[in-house]
């Protein structure tokens, strides 16, 4: 259980860190290939054998494995564009309180069964957490200079991991976390290549965006997701899924006490609704330790 929370809190500061980077000056595009550039690296002498086994046996059967990388490359380039606009707060709670409802409403979907009360319920406490946080407050200019397309980027990026947990289920029943993460890091930064090549490199040079590169790739991927696939091996899923909901509180807290953004009450009121739409869905009964795990795998 202290593996699972030192997760969320770790995985809180990522747009902490993405806002703080495109202050000064490094495009969203750019963050996201060094971030994932790094992370292959560290992670490529990590998989060992076995890894690159699993990895050439996915490789003669490759579309999902690149619908994945695509997802998680989208999600992350939306997520960090909303963090721009809207401000950390607002687009963290926004895309980690839609994702799981999306979720659970496709599979009803696509299994051709009406959703249980909870998980109506659970929709319902979105919607309105969604509707507070959104249409509340005034920010400053400074915190959220797009607010609407701000909010449309998280909305995007809710659809965008809802889509990726649901591609990343069969992988993850063949390969390794690690695998995955290199292989999505891996691709996402070939797929980024040749458009850093046109709009420019950013190479980080300076101390703080050097660090902030190099936090993102290996605290917030590599050791967040060590931790992470450690603790659920003795942790129940629904306890790991309320322990990572540290994320957006942590992400909250840092963008109001490091970056100033405005929180009133009303605002607080709509991210807990929306969080515990969250808790009610993965406290259902007959959720497994298995989606719970992949859900939260998809926070980060």
């Amino acid at each position: 259980m202290l593996l699972i929370a030192a997760t969320g809190l770790l995985w809180g500061s990522i747009g902490l860190v993405g806002r703080l980077l495109q202050d000064r000056g490094q495009p969203a595009v750019t963050i996201t290939f060094w971030r994932f550039v790094c992370a292959s690296v560290v992670l490529a002498p990590v998989l060992g054998s076995a890894g690159w086994r699993e990895l050439t046996r996915q490789a003669r059967r490759p579309a999902r494995l690149v619908a994945v990388a695509v997802g998680f490359l989208t999600a992350q380039l939306l997520y960090f564009f909303a963090v721009r606009d809207v401000g950390v707060a607002v687009a963290t709670l926004i895309a980690l309180g839609l994702a799981p409802v999306i979720l659970t409403c496709t599979e009803a979907v696509a299994a051709r069964t009406r959703p249980i009360a909870r998980t109506l319920g659970s929709l319902t406490l979105a919607l309105v957490g969604l509707a507070l946080v959104t249409a509340s407050g005034n920010p400053s200019p400074d915190a959220a200079p797009q607010p609407l397309m701000g909010i449309v980027e998280a909305i995007g990026t809710g659809f965008a991991y809802a889509a990726t947990t649901s591609w990343c289920v069969p992988l993850s029943r063949r390969l390794g976390p690690s695998t995955i993460t290199f292989a999505t890091s891996a691709l996402g930064a070939v797929v980024l290549l040749p458009v850093v090549a046109v709009f420019g490199w950013h190479v980080p040079r300076t101390p703080p965006t050097v660090a902030g590169i190099l936090w993102l790739a290996v605290v917030a991927t590599v050791v967040a997701y060590g931790l992470f696939y450690t603790g659920l091996r003795s942790t129940p899923g629904s306890i790991a899924m309320i322990l990572t909901l540290l994320e957006p509180v942590t992400a909250v807290v840092l963008a109001a006490t490091l970056l100033g953004e405005p929180l009133t009450v009303v605002n607080v009121f709509g991210g807990a609704l929306l969080l515990g739409a969250v808790v009610l869905l993965y406290l259902a009964p007959g959720r497994s330790t298995g989606r719970a795990g992949e859900a939260g795998q998809l926070a980060a």
